[in-house]
């Protein structure tokens, strides 16, 4: 075999096998039916949900502390007790406050049953007290008119024996038409006016005590002017002739008459002045009695209550005093830090205890910018807990959301906070949420994969199965799920199997 035939017929093998390659190759690849998966449609639940993660806080996390300065004198918390709201947890020293307190709420005690006595006004026994004080003040000026008739009767008795004696000395000595007699005369003419005077107004008196009043005035003015002319008469029986004429007897007896007029005087003078002084005391005793009946004026009760307004001002004041020394619970909740110790102090901020809320808690997450537009308040979610696994699912709900942005690793998020409906005792401050926040929900609608459908000239296909062949369906579609589902609005219909690969 020479060369050239020995390449002629290896050329024809590999011809050959080559031929048979690509033959098997034809079989294999192109003459077999390409095997399709499809999906059937069915109308059921479109979920949109946002898968998150974050931290389980309690409703509130509180720290508590004083507002002033003090030493510490009381603790009533324990880590993990349970405290209602407004229950004392810490107090400093307010012994010297509470003793304070105590005085001016006594205080205001009896300011309050001062005017409770005002509005309930006088008690019987006290008006009877000073309905009495009337009556024995009426019956003193009573007594003292009637005395002043007595006292009237006895300075008429004695202008009347001046009078007397007057008229016999104008009879027995001054006869004459002297200077002596002359005065005399017109001396005992003053005290017959004076008589007179008083005869009448003391008839007049029995008319009632105006009467003794304007009596007193007038015999007390006629007992001072026969007064003053008996001195005259008195003093003529010592001049010239007269001082050795007129006996001593005589002028003995017009001195007593001076005397008994000037006893009437005087007695007139305090008959007037104490007829005044008990009805001055008769006045001031009804005044009481009608003060004591009256009505409490307005007044009166309006300077009651600003008193014991502006005393229970001043309680309040110290009660604020007390309140900046003590530390109640603003919460239900459960204490979880305790840092106060009898006789310790503390500064003002300095953080005394610390507590949680013992209502339902939190989950804190942060959503980025790309899906926040998705999630509202209300939103339904569900999350689980690394610590009860993922068969354990804890119900919540969406409650805020942050309106201004916080950076994550360089990312633009937003906090959330929804709040876990139940099973708040087996939850922990602090615990490793996985939440799944349902934003949409839609029944009775179809949905598909979004990666099955496709676009051209702006419009959207899939393909679905025509009997034995494949034609491409134009859909319109809404929503798509955060899972890759796209919600179907027309163009497929309850049963269409569509070409998924």
């Amino acid at each position: 075999m020479n060369i050239k035939s020995f390449f002629t017929k290896k050329r024809a093998i590999y011809g050959a096998v080559i031929l048979v390659i690509l033959l098997g190759g034809y079989f294999l690849f192109f003459n077999k039916k390409t095997k399709q998966e499809t999906l059937v449609a069915h109308a059921g639940d479109f979920l949109q949900q946002i898968s998150v993660s974050g931290k389980v806080v309690a409703t509130e996390n509180l720290d508590l502390s004083f507002e002033q300065a003090g030493i510490i004198s009381r603790v009533y918390a324990n880590v993990g007790n349970t405290v209602s709201t407004g229950a004392l947890l810490v107090s400093q020293d307010i012994a010297q406050l509470a003793s304070q307190l105590a005085e001016m709420q006594a205080g205001i005690d009896l300011q309050k049953a001062k005017l409770a006595q005002l509005l309930a006004g006088a008690s019987p026994e006290d008006i009877k007290i000073k309905s009495d004080a009337v009556l024995a003040a009426k019956q003193d000026v009573k007594d003292a008119y009637d005395s002043a008739l007595a006292t009237l009767n006895s300075s008429y008795n004695a202008i009347y024996n001046a009078y007397t004696v007057a008229l016999y000395m104008k009879r027995t000595y001054f006869t004459s038409t002297d200077q002596q007699s002359i005065k005399v005369q017109n001396s005992l003419a003053e005290i017959s006016n004076n008589l007179q005077d008083a005869r009448k107004f003391l008839d007049n008196a029995s008319a009632g005590q105006s009467a003794i009043d304007t009596a007193i005035t007038t015999i007390y003015t006629d007992v001072t002017t026969t007064y003053a002319d008996l001195k005259i008469i008195r003093d003529q029986c010592d001049q010239d002739i007269y001082y050795t004429s007129v006996s001593a007897a005589d002028k003995t007896s017009l001195d007593t008459q001076k005397t008994n007029i000037n006893t009437a005087l005087t007695n007139t003078a305090s008959s007037k002045q104490n007829i005044t002084s008990y009805k001055t005391a008769l006045q001031l005793a009804q005044n009481q009695l009608d003060a004591l009946q009256a009505p409490s004026r307005p007044t009166d009760i309006a300077v009651f209550e600003a008193q014991i307004k502006q005393a229970e001002a001043s309680t309040q004041n110290v009660i604020s005093q007390i309140r900046k020394r003590q530390i109640f619970s603003p919460i239900n909740g459960i204490i979880t830090q305790v840092n106060a110790k009898i006789g310790s102090i503390f500064s003002s901020g300095q953080i005394a205890v610390s507590l949680i809320s013992a209502g339902k808690f939190q989950i804190e997450s942060y959503v980025p910018e790309i899906y926040i537009s998705f999630i509202k308040i209300g939103d339904d979610a569900e999350a689980t807990l690394d610590s009860y696994g993922p068969d354990k699912v804890f119900k919540a709900k969406v409650i805020s959301i942050d309106p201004s942005q916080t950076q994550k690793d360089g990312v633009s998020t937003y906090k959330i906070k929804l709040e876990l409906e139940d099973a708040a005792e087996q939850l922990r401050d602090g615990m490793t949420a996985n939440v799944i926040i349902t934003t949409a929900k839609k029944s009775n609608t179809i949905s598909i994969p979004q990666g099955i459908v496709t676009s051209k000239n702006g419009k959207k296909f899939v393909k679905v199965k025509n009997g034995d062949s494949v034609i491409d369906k134009e859909i319109i579609i809404g929503d798509v799920s955060s899972s890759g589902q796209v919600e179907v609005l027309s163009g497929i219909g309850e049963g269409d199997e569509v070409i998924v690969k």
